[in-house]
Protein backbone atom coordinates (compact mmCIF):
# COMPACT_ATOMS: atom_id res chain seq x y z
CA UNK A 1 0.00 0.00 0.00
CA UNK A 2 3.04 2.23 1.17
CA UNK A 3 4.85 2.07 -2.37
CA UNK A 4 1.62 2.26 -4.36
CA UNK A 5 0.85 6.15 -2.54
CA UNK A 6 4.23 6.88 -3.08
CA UNK A 7 4.09 6.07 -6.56
CA UNK A 8 0.67 8.45 -7.17
CA UNK A 9 2.57 10.80 -5.10
CA UNK A 10 5.24 10.83 -7.26
CA UNK A 11 3.53 10.73 -10.97
CA UNK A 12 0.58 13.29 -9.76
CA UNK A 13 0.36 14.54 -6.20
CA UNK A 14 3.61 16.57 -5.97
CA UNK A 15 3.74 17.45 -9.82
CA UNK A 16 0.40 18.96 -9.57
CA UNK A 17 1.61 20.84 -6.26
CA UNK A 18 4.57 22.28 -7.96
CA UNK A 19 2.54 23.12 -11.58
CA UNK A 20 0.41 25.26 -9.25
CA UNK A 21 3.76 27.11 -7.85
CA UNK A 22 5.22 27.46 -11.06
CA UNK A 23 1.67 29.04 -12.63
CA UNK A 24 1.24 31.55 -10.12
CA UNK A 25 4.71 32.64 -10.07
CA UNK A 26 4.46 33.17 -14.07
CA UNK A 27 1.19 35.10 -13.13
CA UNK A 28 3.15 36.84 -10.17
CA UNK A 29 6.02 37.85 -12.81
CA UNK A 30 3.80 39.27 -15.64
CA UNK A 31 1.79 41.11 -12.50
CA UNK A 32 5.06 42.89 -11.68
CA UNK A 33 5.97 43.57 -15.07
CA UNK A 34 2.63 45.23 -15.68
CA UNK A 35 2.98 47.44 -12.38
CA UNK A 36 6.40 48.47 -12.99
CA UNK A 37 5.64 49.46 -17.07
CA UNK A 38 2.28 51.39 -15.79
CA UNK A 39 4.09 53.28 -13.25
CA UNK A 40 7.10 54.32 -15.73
CA UNK A 41 4.20 55.64 -18.19
CA UNK A 42 2.83 57.84 -16.02
CA UNK A 43 3.71 61.39 -14.39
CA UNK A 44 6.28 63.07 -16.00
CA UNK A 45 8.45 59.68 -16.88
CA UNK A 46 5.81 59.57 -20.00
CA UNK A 47 8.28 60.84 -22.24
CA UNK A 48 10.46 59.27 -24.71
CA UNK A 49 13.55 61.22 -23.70
CA UNK A 50 13.48 60.22 -20.38
CA UNK A 51 14.49 56.72 -21.12
CA UNK A 52 18.35 58.23 -22.41
CA UNK A 53 18.68 59.53 -18.40
CA UNK A 54 16.83 56.34 -16.57
CA UNK A 55 18.58 53.84 -18.54
CA UNK A 56 21.82 54.37 -17.18
CA UNK A 57 20.76 55.01 -13.28
CA UNK A 58 18.60 51.54 -13.64
CA UNK A 59 22.07 49.71 -14.78
CA UNK A 60 23.47 51.69 -11.83
CA UNK A 61 21.01 50.65 -9.26
CA UNK A 62 21.33 47.00 -10.48
CA UNK A 63 24.99 46.78 -10.34
CA UNK A 64 25.07 47.94 -7.01
CA UNK A 65 22.23 45.26 -5.88
CA UNK A 66 23.85 42.82 -7.66
CA UNK A 67 27.74 43.31 -5.65
CA UNK A 68 26.10 44.08 -2.56
CA UNK A 69 24.27 40.81 -2.08
CA UNK A 70 25.43 38.22 -4.65
CA UNK A 71 28.73 37.17 -4.38
CA UNK A 72 28.40 34.16 -6.15
CA UNK A 73 28.46 34.43 -10.35
CA UNK A 74 25.36 37.13 -10.68
CA UNK A 75 24.69 35.58 -14.41
CA UNK A 76 20.61 33.43 -15.22
CA UNK A 77 20.73 31.54 -17.85
CA UNK A 78 19.23 28.33 -18.49
CA UNK A 79 22.31 26.29 -19.14
CA UNK A 80 23.30 27.59 -15.43
CA UNK A 81 20.05 26.27 -13.84
CA UNK A 82 20.83 23.12 -16.01
CA UNK A 83 24.18 22.52 -14.16
CA UNK A 84 22.35 23.62 -10.76
CA UNK A 85 20.41 20.99 -10.90
CA UNK A 86 22.64 18.52 -12.53
CA UNK A 87 25.69 19.08 -10.37
CA UNK A 88 24.62 21.08 -7.30
CA UNK A 89 21.14 19.36 -7.24
CA UNK A 90 19.40 22.17 -6.26
CA UNK A 91 20.80 24.57 -3.73
CA UNK A 92 18.85 27.63 -5.43
CA UNK A 93 19.63 31.64 -3.74
CA UNK A 94 16.50 32.38 -2.24
CA UNK A 95 18.10 36.20 -2.39
CA UNK A 96 19.56 35.81 -5.86
CA UNK A 97 16.31 34.20 -6.96
CA UNK A 98 14.08 37.39 -5.70
CA UNK A 99 16.52 39.66 -6.61
CA UNK A 100 16.39 38.37 -10.12
CA UNK A 101 12.94 38.48 -10.00
CA UNK A 102 12.36 41.87 -9.03
CA UNK A 103 15.44 43.19 -10.72
CA UNK A 104 13.90 41.80 -14.54
CA UNK A 105 10.46 42.78 -13.94
CA UNK A 106 11.61 45.86 -13.04
CA UNK A 107 13.97 46.07 -16.16
CA UNK A 108 11.51 44.93 -18.16
CA UNK A 109 9.15 47.17 -17.45
CA UNK A 110 11.16 50.76 -17.93
CA UNK A 111 11.98 49.02 -21.41
CA UNK A 112 15.63 47.36 -20.75
CA UNK A 113 15.82 44.50 -24.07
CA UNK A 114 16.11 41.56 -22.59
CA UNK A 115 13.92 38.27 -22.02
CA UNK A 116 11.92 36.88 -19.01
CA UNK A 117 12.60 33.33 -19.07
CA UNK A 118 15.95 32.78 -17.11
CA UNK A 119 14.99 34.33 -13.92
CA UNK A 120 10.81 33.02 -13.68
CA UNK A 121 12.57 29.37 -14.91
CA UNK A 122 15.07 30.33 -11.83
CA UNK A 123 12.44 31.22 -9.37
CA UNK A 124 10.52 27.93 -10.36
CA UNK A 125 13.04 26.13 -9.72
CA UNK A 126 13.66 27.65 -5.77
CA UNK A 127 9.63 27.29 -5.38
CA UNK A 128 9.95 23.42 -6.08
CA UNK A 129 13.05 22.82 -3.82
CA UNK A 130 11.40 25.28 -0.75
CA UNK A 131 7.94 22.48 -1.46
CA UNK A 132 10.49 19.13 -1.34
CA UNK A 133 12.57 20.75 1.73
CA UNK A 134 9.55 22.07 3.98
CA UNK A 135 7.31 18.61 3.57
CA UNK A 136 10.54 16.55 3.72
CA UNK A 137 10.04 14.99 0.41
CA UNK A 138 12.76 11.85 -0.73
CA UNK A 139 15.69 13.78 -2.42
CA UNK A 140 16.23 10.68 -4.36
CA UNK A 141 13.99 12.57 -7.21
CA UNK A 142 15.09 15.94 -6.56
CA UNK A 143 16.30 16.53 -10.10
CA UNK A 144 13.47 15.40 -11.43
CA UNK A 145 10.89 17.74 -9.25
CA UNK A 146 13.27 20.64 -9.77
CA UNK A 147 13.42 20.06 -13.58
CA UNK A 148 9.21 19.91 -13.45
CA UNK A 149 9.47 23.33 -11.28
CA UNK A 150 11.82 24.64 -14.16
CA UNK A 151 9.43 23.58 -17.11
CA UNK A 152 5.96 24.67 -15.33
CA UNK A 153 7.71 28.06 -15.10
CA UNK A 154 8.46 28.54 -18.43
CA UNK A 155 5.63 26.71 -19.68
CA UNK A 156 3.05 28.75 -17.93
CA UNK A 157 5.21 32.03 -19.14
CA UNK A 158 4.93 31.30 -23.07
CA UNK A 159 1.25 29.39 -22.80
CA UNK A 160 3.82 26.36 -24.48
CA UNK A 161 3.57 23.45 -22.26
CA UNK A 162 5.16 21.10 -25.13
CA UNK A 163 8.16 23.13 -24.92
CA UNK A 164 8.68 23.65 -21.41
CA UNK A 165 8.09 19.84 -21.17
CA UNK A 166 10.90 19.19 -23.71
CA UNK A 167 13.08 21.73 -21.67
CA UNK A 168 13.56 19.74 -18.98
CA UNK A 169 13.98 16.77 -21.03
CA UNK A 170 16.57 18.05 -23.19
CA UNK A 171 18.74 20.74 -21.26
CA UNK A 172 18.23 19.43 -17.89
CA UNK A 173 17.60 15.96 -17.66
CA UNK A 174 18.90 14.27 -21.28
CA UNK A 175 16.72 11.46 -20.36
CA UNK A 176 13.28 10.12 -21.24
CA UNK A 177 11.31 7.74 -19.62
CA UNK A 178 7.72 7.62 -18.12
CA UNK A 179 9.18 8.05 -14.66
CA UNK A 180 10.39 11.15 -15.69
CA UNK A 181 8.44 12.62 -18.57
CA UNK A 182 5.34 11.97 -16.92
CA UNK A 183 5.80 14.25 -13.74
CA UNK A 184 6.83 17.04 -16.67
CA UNK A 185 3.24 16.49 -18.37
CA UNK A 186 1.19 16.80 -15.51
CA UNK A 187 3.62 19.83 -13.74
CA UNK A 188 3.42 22.04 -17.21
CA UNK A 189 0.29 21.23 -17.87
CA UNK A 190 -1.20 22.48 -14.41
CA UNK A 191 0.46 25.44 -14.73
CA UNK A 192 0.00 26.36 -18.29
CA UNK A 193 -3.94 25.86 -17.61
CA UNK A 194 -3.35 28.36 -14.52
CA UNK A 195 -1.49 30.97 -16.34
CA UNK A 196 -4.31 30.57 -19.11
CA UNK A 197 -7.32 31.05 -16.26
CA UNK A 198 -5.57 34.03 -14.51
CA UNK A 199 -3.66 36.12 -17.82
CA UNK A 200 -5.89 34.19 -20.85
CA UNK A 201 -5.38 32.10 -23.41
CA UNK A 202 -2.98 33.60 -25.21
CA UNK A 203 -0.44 33.54 -28.20
CA UNK A 204 3.06 35.61 -27.61
CA UNK A 205 2.07 36.93 -30.71
CA UNK A 206 -0.10 36.53 -33.32
CA UNK A 207 1.05 34.89 -36.93
CA UNK A 208 -1.24 34.70 -39.70
CA UNK A 209 -1.79 31.33 -41.54
CA UNK A 210 1.15 31.16 -43.28
CA UNK A 211 2.69 28.34 -45.65
CA UNK A 212 5.87 26.98 -47.78
CA UNK A 213 6.49 25.06 -50.83
CA UNK A 214 9.57 23.75 -51.93
CA UNK A 215 10.62 26.76 -53.05
CA UNK A 216 11.38 27.80 -50.24
CA UNK A 217 13.52 24.74 -49.56
CA UNK A 218 16.20 26.26 -51.95
CA UNK A 219 17.16 29.13 -49.68
CA UNK A 220 16.88 27.13 -46.50
CA UNK A 221 20.78 26.61 -46.09
CA UNK A 222 21.77 29.60 -46.96
CA UNK A 223 18.95 31.36 -44.45
CA UNK A 224 20.86 29.02 -41.89
CA UNK A 225 24.17 29.90 -42.71
CA UNK A 226 22.91 33.88 -42.45
CA UNK A 227 21.54 33.26 -38.72
CA UNK A 228 24.74 31.51 -37.82
CA UNK A 229 26.79 33.85 -38.01
CA UNK A 230 24.10 36.08 -36.22
CA UNK A 231 24.22 33.83 -33.25
CA UNK A 232 28.19 33.53 -33.62
CA UNK A 233 28.67 37.07 -33.25
CA UNK A 234 25.55 37.60 -30.29
CA UNK A 235 27.54 34.62 -28.41
CA UNK A 236 30.99 36.25 -29.41
CA UNK A 237 29.79 39.92 -28.00
CA UNK A 238 28.16 38.49 -24.88
CA UNK A 239 32.03 36.26 -24.07
CA UNK A 240 33.86 39.32 -24.72
CA UNK A 241 31.88 41.36 -22.02
CA UNK A 242 32.63 38.60 -19.63
CA UNK A 243 36.30 39.22 -20.45
CA UNK A 244 35.96 42.63 -20.33
CA UNK A 245 33.90 42.87 -16.74
CA UNK A 246 37.04 40.82 -15.06
CA UNK A 247 39.41 42.90 -16.47
CA UNK A 248 37.88 46.48 -15.34
CA UNK A 249 36.38 45.22 -12.52
CA UNK A 250 37.11 48.03 -10.52
CA UNK A 251 35.78 50.45 -13.02
CA UNK A 252 33.12 48.58 -13.38
CA UNK A 253 30.30 50.66 -11.88
CA UNK A 254 31.18 53.52 -14.35
CA UNK A 255 31.28 51.24 -17.11
CA UNK A 256 27.51 50.13 -16.04
CA UNK A 257 26.64 53.93 -16.13
CA UNK A 258 27.86 54.90 -19.56
CA UNK A 259 26.48 51.06 -20.64
CA UNK A 260 22.79 52.22 -19.07
CA UNK A 261 23.34 55.33 -21.45
CA UNK A 262 24.22 53.50 -24.47
CA UNK A 263 20.98 51.42 -23.99
CA UNK A 264 18.87 54.41 -23.33
CA UNK A 265 20.20 56.27 -26.59
CA UNK A 266 19.20 52.79 -28.89
CA UNK A 267 15.68 52.88 -27.30
CA UNK A 268 15.07 56.24 -27.75
CA UNK A 269 16.49 56.06 -31.27
CA UNK A 270 14.79 52.63 -32.22
CA UNK A 271 11.84 52.45 -30.17
CA UNK A 272 10.95 48.98 -30.89
CA UNK A 273 14.09 47.79 -28.78
CA UNK A 274 12.40 48.44 -25.94
CA UNK A 275 11.42 45.56 -23.49
CA UNK A 276 10.61 41.99 -24.68
CA UNK A 277 8.90 43.32 -28.21
CA UNK A 278 6.31 40.92 -28.88
CA UNK A 279 3.66 43.36 -29.89
CA UNK A 280 6.51 45.01 -32.95
CA UNK A 281 6.48 41.19 -33.83
CA UNK A 282 2.89 41.38 -34.14
CA UNK A 283 3.20 43.98 -36.57
CA UNK A 284 6.42 42.58 -38.45
CA UNK A 285 3.57 39.43 -39.39
CA UNK A 286 0.81 42.28 -40.24
CA UNK A 287 3.53 43.62 -42.94
CA UNK A 288 3.98 47.13 -40.94
CA UNK A 289 7.34 47.42 -41.62
CA UNK A 290 9.33 47.82 -45.18
CA UNK A 291 11.82 44.90 -45.38
CA UNK A 292 15.13 47.62 -45.46
CA UNK A 293 14.43 48.95 -42.03
CA UNK A 294 13.83 45.69 -40.40
CA UNK A 295 17.80 44.91 -40.19
CA UNK A 296 17.90 48.17 -38.18
CA UNK A 297 15.37 47.62 -35.27
CA UNK A 298 17.04 43.83 -35.39
CA UNK A 299 20.65 45.46 -35.09
CA UNK A 300 19.35 48.13 -32.20
CA UNK A 301 18.11 44.80 -30.20
CA UNK A 302 21.34 43.17 -30.76
CA UNK A 303 23.51 45.80 -29.12
CA UNK A 304 20.76 46.77 -26.50
CA UNK A 305 20.38 42.97 -25.58
CA UNK A 306 24.28 42.09 -25.57
CA UNK A 307 25.18 45.69 -23.85
CA UNK A 308 22.37 44.88 -21.13
CA UNK A 309 23.33 41.38 -20.10
CA UNK A 310 26.86 42.15 -20.60
CA UNK A 311 26.67 44.73 -18.04
CA UNK A 312 25.44 41.73 -15.76
CA UNK A 313 21.84 42.57 -15.74
CA UNK A 314 19.19 39.91 -14.95
CA UNK A 315 16.95 38.77 -17.75
CA UNK A 316 16.51 35.72 -20.82
CA UNK A 317 18.27 35.76 -23.92
CA UNK A 318 14.94 33.65 -25.29
CA UNK A 319 12.52 36.41 -25.84
CA UNK A 320 15.41 38.64 -27.39
CA UNK A 321 16.70 35.73 -29.77
CA UNK A 322 12.86 35.74 -30.80
CA UNK A 323 12.51 39.20 -32.03
CA UNK A 324 16.43 39.04 -33.29
CA UNK A 325 15.45 36.64 -35.42
CA UNK A 326 12.17 37.68 -36.43
CA UNK A 327 13.40 40.84 -37.95
CA UNK A 328 16.50 39.42 -39.37
CA UNK A 329 14.66 36.29 -40.98
CA UNK A 330 11.96 39.01 -42.31
CA UNK A 331 14.68 41.02 -43.79
CA UNK A 332 16.14 37.98 -45.61
CA UNK A 333 13.32 36.94 -47.05
CA UNK A 334 12.58 40.07 -48.01
CA UNK A 335 15.54 39.98 -50.30
CA UNK A 336 14.00 37.54 -52.32
CA UNK A 337 10.79 38.89 -52.75
CA UNK A 338 10.92 38.56 -56.51
CA UNK A 339 10.80 34.55 -56.40
CA UNK A 340 7.35 34.73 -54.17
CA UNK A 341 9.18 34.61 -51.36
CA UNK A 342 6.78 35.58 -48.41
CA UNK A 343 9.36 37.38 -45.47
CA UNK A 344 6.95 36.47 -42.59
CA UNK A 345 7.98 32.34 -43.15
CA UNK A 346 11.12 33.18 -42.91
CA UNK A 347 10.53 35.89 -39.89
CA UNK A 348 8.87 32.58 -38.30
CA UNK A 349 11.79 30.56 -39.17
CA UNK A 350 14.58 32.86 -38.10
CA UNK A 351 12.99 33.26 -34.71
CA UNK A 352 13.71 29.57 -34.16
CA UNK A 353 17.13 29.31 -35.35
CA UNK A 354 18.49 32.28 -33.73
CA UNK A 355 16.87 31.11 -30.69
CA UNK A 356 18.48 27.41 -31.38
CA UNK A 357 22.22 28.63 -32.29
CA UNK A 358 21.77 30.96 -28.51
CA UNK A 359 20.83 28.04 -27.35
CA UNK A 360 21.81 24.48 -28.81
CA UNK A 361 18.67 23.14 -28.39
CA UNK A 362 17.18 22.99 -32.04
CA UNK A 363 14.42 20.46 -31.14
CA UNK A 364 13.13 22.71 -28.56
CA UNK A 365 13.51 25.92 -30.47
CA UNK A 366 11.44 24.80 -32.92
CA UNK A 367 8.69 23.61 -31.08
CA UNK A 368 8.94 27.22 -28.58
CA UNK A 369 8.31 28.50 -32.09
CA UNK A 370 5.68 26.75 -33.63
CA UNK A 371 3.62 26.61 -30.51
CA UNK A 372 3.35 30.11 -29.45
CA UNK A 373 2.01 30.81 -32.98
CA UNK A 374 0.41 27.66 -33.54
CA UNK A 375 2.22 27.54 -36.75
CA UNK A 376 2.72 23.79 -37.06
CA UNK A 377 2.79 23.72 -40.81
CA UNK A 378 5.66 25.59 -41.23
CA UNK A 379 7.57 22.73 -38.45
CA UNK A 380 9.39 20.95 -41.22
CA UNK A 381 11.50 23.80 -42.60
CA UNK A 382 11.70 25.46 -39.27
CA UNK A 383 13.05 22.33 -37.24
CA UNK A 384 15.56 21.91 -40.52
CA UNK A 385 16.74 25.65 -40.33
CA UNK A 386 17.13 25.09 -36.69
CA UNK A 387 19.27 22.16 -36.75
CA UNK A 388 21.64 23.07 -39.59
CA UNK A 389 22.08 26.41 -38.05
CA UNK A 390 22.97 24.59 -34.42
CA UNK A 391 25.51 22.21 -36.77
CA UNK A 392 27.09 25.74 -37.87
CA UNK A 393 27.29 26.84 -34.76
CA UNK A 394 29.10 23.57 -33.11
CA UNK A 395 31.67 23.88 -35.43
CA UNK A 396 33.14 27.38 -33.87
CA UNK A 397 32.57 25.44 -30.23
CA UNK A 398 33.41 21.72 -30.81
CA UNK A 399 33.13 20.75 -27.30
CA UNK A 400 29.47 21.77 -27.39
CA UNK A 401 28.61 18.59 -28.63
CA UNK A 402 29.05 16.87 -25.50
CA UNK A 403 28.76 19.84 -23.03
CA UNK A 404 25.61 19.30 -21.90
CA UNK A 405 26.09 15.75 -21.35
CA UNK A 406 28.91 16.41 -19.18
CA UNK A 407 27.01 18.35 -17.40
CA UNK A 408 23.75 16.36 -17.36
CA UNK A 409 26.32 13.51 -15.99
CA UNK A 410 27.51 15.73 -12.76
CA UNK A 411 31.06 17.56 -14.73
CA UNK A 412 31.08 20.70 -14.65
CA UNK A 413 32.83 21.16 -17.72
CA UNK A 414 32.77 25.14 -17.07
CA UNK A 415 34.53 25.14 -14.00
CA UNK A 416 36.94 27.54 -13.63
CA UNK A 417 39.18 26.35 -10.72
CA UNK A 418 38.77 22.74 -12.75
CA UNK A 419 40.72 24.33 -15.80
CA UNK A 420 42.97 25.90 -13.55
CA UNK A 421 43.69 22.74 -11.59
CA UNK A 422 44.57 21.00 -15.24
CA UNK A 423 47.11 23.45 -16.03
CA UNK A 424 48.93 23.50 -13.33
CA UNK A 425 49.17 19.78 -12.41
CA UNK A 426 50.49 16.58 -14.28
CA UNK A 427 47.49 14.28 -14.86
CA UNK A 428 49.62 11.33 -16.44
CA UNK A 429 50.33 11.29 -11.94
CA UNK A 430 46.93 10.03 -11.27
CA UNK A 431 46.26 8.35 -14.31
CA UNK A 432 49.29 6.00 -15.29
CA UNK A 433 47.40 2.77 -13.40
CA UNK A 434 44.10 3.18 -14.51
CA UNK A 435 43.10 -0.01 -16.56
CA UNK A 436 42.53 0.51 -20.70
CA UNK A 437 40.33 -0.82 -23.43
CA UNK A 438 40.97 -1.70 -26.66
CA UNK A 439 38.71 -1.44 -29.99
CA UNK A 440 39.29 -4.88 -30.27
CA UNK A 441 38.02 -6.51 -27.18
CA UNK A 442 35.24 -9.06 -27.28
CA UNK A 443 32.17 -7.65 -24.68
CA UNK A 444 33.28 -10.46 -22.73
CA UNK A 445 36.71 -9.37 -21.98
CA UNK A 446 35.99 -5.56 -21.61
CA UNK A 447 33.25 -7.19 -18.69
CA UNK A 448 36.62 -8.15 -17.08
CA UNK A 449 38.36 -5.86 -16.74
CA UNK A 450 35.55 -3.52 -15.36
CA UNK A 451 34.87 -6.15 -13.01
CA UNK A 452 38.97 -5.83 -12.10
CA UNK A 453 38.17 -1.78 -11.53
CA UNK A 454 37.22 0.87 -9.19
CA UNK A 455 36.46 2.88 -12.23
CA UNK A 456 33.31 3.12 -14.14
CA UNK A 457 34.69 5.20 -17.15
CA UNK A 458 37.72 3.56 -18.55
CA UNK A 459 39.27 5.01 -21.54
CA UNK A 460 39.56 3.15 -24.90
CA UNK A 461 42.78 3.07 -26.46
CA UNK A 462 44.37 2.09 -30.38
CA UNK A 463 47.38 0.98 -30.97
CA UNK A 464 49.50 4.10 -30.42
CA UNK A 465 48.24 4.18 -27.21
CA UNK A 466 46.34 7.36 -27.97
CA UNK A 467 42.64 8.04 -26.74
Amino acid sequence: MRSILDEFSHFFIIPLIIGILGGFSAYIFRYLIKLFSHIYTIGFLNNSLSIVFLMPLFFLFSNFLVSRFINENPEITLDNIAKKISIAVGKFSIVKSFLALFLTSLGIGVGVPVGREAPIAKLGGLLAEIFIKVFKISRINMPIYLSAGVSSAVSATFNAPIAGIFLGLEIILGRINNYIVIPLIISSTVATLISQEFIGKFTAFYVPKLDYTFDYLYFLPLSAIFFSCIAIIINFSLKQFKIFRFLYIERWRYIVFFNGFIVGLIIYLVPEVKGVGYEYINDLFENKYFYEHTFIIALGKMIGTVVSLGSGLFGGIVSPSIFIGSFTGYWFGGLFENYNIDPRVFALIGSASILAGLSKAPVRSSIIIVELTHSYQLFIPTLLTAGITSYFLSKFEPASYFRRTLIQKGLDVDNRLLEEFRNITDLNNFVENIPTLKPEYSLKKAIKVFAKSEINYLPVIDKNNEV
